[in-house]
């Protein structure tokens, strides 16, 4: 609220509508007098004095709501210029760490892109090795097991000749035993030896004939046995 007005102020408007009514009271040439008592010098200095002390009152109350309206504009624009600047600091802040997010976002983009790009590379060239080992495999083994099947055929071979070669041997040493006993026993007719040293020699032509059928016989035997073993091993490599 302004200041109150003096209390002289309250006299103004009496005074004003006594000097207007004096006014318009004076008398014109020829016609009637003034109807309202005209004032004096003293009274218009007074109600000028009034007047101008309400006006600087009223001027002084205007500039007090002025100046309260010019603080509070430039209150007002300084926080509306620190909120610019606020806005302003915030939004470089926001462009700055959002261009910073941008360029770390693609270049781990690329860097996984890249990767990405790698590995399948590596993979496709992996399952082409792992294509190519696997069909080398498979011919190798093709290639083992006939060469395995070659050699177990050369193997049979062998071991039926050897078995034939092994009964030739046995019947020619059964010949040449029989034969040879036959001649020793007909030397040992015409001999004057004893009936003691005549046993103990067919004992020991006998335990001879023995030892030499057993040793082609054995020999029969663990060639065959060699032959089984060795056919079990293309089966568990073909396995």
């Amino acid at each position: 609220q302004g200041p109150s007005p003096p209390r002289q102020a309250t006299l103004f408007p009496f005074v004003l509508w006594r000097h207007k009514m004096g006014k318009k009271g004076k008398k014109k040439k020829g016609g009637p007098g003034a109807a309202g008592i005209p004032l004096s010098v003293q009274e218009e200095f007074t109600f000028m004095s009034l007047q101008v002390e309400t006006l600087e009152r009223e001027l002084q109350v205007k500039a007090a709501h002025a100046e309260e309206a010019m603080r509070s504009e430039m209150e007002v624009r300084a926080k509306v210029d620190q909120m610019e600047e606020d806005f302003k600091s915030e939004q470089s802040t926001t462009f700055a760490v959002t261009a910073d997010m941008a360029r770390q976002y693609k270049a781990l983009q690329e860097e996984l892109i890249y990767k990405i790009n790698s590995l399948e590379t590596q993979l496709t060239e992996q399952k082409e090795e792992l294509d190519i080992t696997n069909h080398e495999l498979e011919q190798l083994i093709l290639d083992k097991n006939e060469d395995i099947e070659d050699k177990d055929k050369q193997i049979s071979q062998l071991n039926e000749r050897m078995n034939e070669m092994s009964q030739e041997f046995a019947n020619m040493l059964s010949e040449t035993l029989e034969l040879m006993r036959t001649q020793i026993g007909e030397k040992l007719k015409d001999t004057t030896d004893s009936e003691a040293n005549r046993a103990e020699f067919a004992t020991r032509l006998q335990d001879y004939s023995q030892k030499a059928y057993n040793a082609v016989s054995v020999n029969s035997r663990a060639i065959t046995e060699g032959r089984g073993d060795k056919s079990d091993g293309p089966a568990a490599l073909k396995d």
